[in-house]
Order: structure tokens, then sequence, then C-alpha cells
């Protein structure tokens, strides 16, 4: 009777020392809930537990990168987040020490960038492209504002291009714009040779 007894008080012992062990293993993260730009952010959590204690933190979505997974008592998780330019808001989560830490990353609010946004057209015409680069999930227009500019690819997403054909001047040098994604694109166009020469002032005397 007296060895089962034994045996009973170093069951409760371990069982007190593994629970004390657990406690002392207690982890805590923070921040738990991050909320990151649309460029981008590279930055780091917090991660407390006892001095024996590893951890380890690992990310569950492509765009989160965890740089430091793994450690030991008081210390921290450096993590990049890539920019978001899907247009739109995503949430995703990484792990640390057991710990779920959720990120929010606003949308890109497709933004559109163009290139050139300035263009010198020959008197001969031309036909040509520009550049456009945007959100992969965002939509894109281009209109011409003028007659004599004429868009052969009016719309698009994401990464893409505005092919356009300037006519041929004949008469004195023009300026157009186009309209691609909200932005707008000027174009000058030079004199055309057939153009006609201007009038002379009707008081001006011809010597000969």
């Amino acid at each position: 009777m007296k060895t089962r007894y034994c045996w009973i008080i170093v069951a409760i012992a371990l069982t007190l020392d593994v629970r004390a062990a657990e406690a002392q293993c207690t982890s805590t993260v923070t921040p738990l809930s991050v909320t990151v730009p649309s460029i981008g952010q590279t930055s780091a959590l917090s991660v407390v537990t006892g001095t024996n204690c590893t951890w380890t933190a690992i990310s569950n979505d492509g765009w989160i990168t965890v740089t430091s997974a793994t450690g030991a008592g008081i210390g921290q998780v450096n993590y990049t987040v890539a920019a978001n330019s899907t247009g739109v808001d995503r949430t995703g989560t990484m792990t640390v020490a057991g710990k779920t830490v959720t990120f929010t990353q606003s949308g890109s609010g497709c933004p559109v960038t163009v290139t050139p946004t300035s263009v010198t057209v020959p008197s001969i015409g031309q036909t040509s492209a520009l550049a456009v680069t945007t959100g992969t999930s965002c939509s894109w227009s281009a209109v011409s504002n003028v007659s004599w500019i004429t868009v052969t690819s009016a719309t698009g997403s994401g990464i893409g291009q505005v092919n356009y054909t300037a006519a041929k001047n004949t008469g004195a040098a023009r300026t157009g714009t186009l309209t691609v994604g909200g932005q707008t694109v000027t174009f000058t166009q030079a004199a055309g040779t057939g153009s006609t020469p201007p009038t002379p002032p009707s008081n001006l005397r011809i010597i000969k």
C-alpha cells in the first residue's frame, strides 16, 4: 500500500512539473492584428515567453515573408509584406508560437501609370503605343479627345498598352490629348509641309 501511495505522489509531482513548465512557456505575441499599407511593409512582431522556451513563426500566405522563423525566450519575428497591386483589400495570417497574427492590407486603389505622358509626333504621322501599368485586377480605358488621333486598343486591365495612330498633318502645328486610365497624354505634332503660309498683314508694302 505504501508503494502505491509513493507512485501516486510521484505521478502528481510529475504532473505539476509538466504543468509548471507549460505555464512557463506560455507565449505572448504583440500585436496580433496588423494593418499594412498598399505599398507593403517591413517590420517585426514581439514574442515573450520563458527563457528556455523555443518558438517558431510561419507565414500562411505567399505575400507575407518571415525572415526570422525561430527563437527562444524574449525575441522578435521579422517579416516583410509585399506591395498589394491586386486593386482589392486582402487578409493573411502568420502563426507565431501557436498564436495567429492577422494581417490586413489595403488595395492599391487602382492607380494608373501611363508612359510617356508627352509625345512629339512628326508631320507625316505616327503609329505607336503607350505603356499602361496598374493593379492586376484593375481595368482601364483609353479615349482620344481629338479627331486626328485614333485609339486602336481602347480597354485593358493590369499591365498593357494603348495602341494609337496619329494622322499626317497637312496644316499648322497642333496639339491634342488622349485620356488613359484617367491620365492625360499630350501629343504635339509639327506643321505639315503642305501647310498654307501665313497671310501677310494688310498694311505691309511690297517694294519692287
